[in-house]
């Protein structure tokens, strides 16, 4: 996350590991190509994306946009017809209420953030419907500055078994499913750190599980570390 990141040193660690970067502007993939981000490597989610910034980082070749509305559907397209590029959707969702948890929770009930569970074949087939578009993956998001082991795996196997169900509806391989950020440090004196062994555990659980299914072996699975405001992941 560029966002919770801005340093260029920081970046460039993570570029050097390996990582990809995710931007919540224009002016972070400038950041994040001056740290020496491809194009291709940097994912654009997040709410108020404007058509200005939407034009320019499609005009530099942005690997993948995750669409926060119907109405941002329309409008990628829109600008891909205009600078005759196809682009990379994915479609954030804003699941049911039992993947609920963290300090603020965006996922349950309507939210500003994502397209809610129940209309997501709607959102789906609009992208399908588009030659500009390229229907790419999965973005879940149900909160932020969770430090219970628990509701993450629980958020992760409800964000797979989305994937699995859009992957057989569709015919076809999702290219990511992002479960967003949500890793939480301890701020208060009452608060327990994260416990990464547990959370380890019950990864390798949830892979043995749904993860390794056959129609998920093309798919990259994405999370976003970084802490940051209480408006994004």
């Amino acid at each position: 996350s560029v966002k919770a990141n801005p340093n260029q040193a920081i970046l460039r660690h993570f570029l050097s590991k390996g990582a990809g970067l995710e931007i919540a502007s224009g002016g972070e993939f400038l950041q994040a190509t001056a740290a020496g981000c491809t194009p291709e490597n940097i994912l654009f989610a997040g709410p108020g994306k404007g058509d200005e910034e939407l034009e320019f980082v499609l005009s530099k070749g942005i690997g993948e946009i995750h669409a926060e509305s119907a109405n941002e559907v329309h409008r990628i397209a829109e600008i891909c017809k205009k600078l005759n590029r196809q682009a990379n959707l994915a479609v954030r969702v804003n699941p049911s209420a039992e993947a609920e948890g963290g300090a603020m929770r965006m996922g349950g009930r309507a939210a500003a953030f994502g397209i809610d569970e129940e209309k997501l074949d709607e959102a789906i087939d609009l992208i399908l419907s588009i030659p500009q578009l390229e229907f790419s993956g999965i973005h879940l998001f149900t909160g932020t500055q969770i430090l219970d082991a628990n509701i993450l795996i629980t958020q992760y196997r409800k964000g797979l078994e989305i994937a699995l169900r859009v992957t057989r509806r569709i015919k076809k391989p999702l290219h990511t499913l992002d479960f967003g950020g949500g890793l939480g440090i301890p701020y208060f004196a009452h608060e327990q750190s994260l416990d990464t062994d547990a959370l380890h555990t019950g990864l390798e659980k949830l892979m043995q599980e749904t993860g390794r299914d056959p129609a998920l072996k093309n798919t990259r699975f994405l999370v976003e570390p970084g802490q940051r405001g209480a408006d994004c992941e």
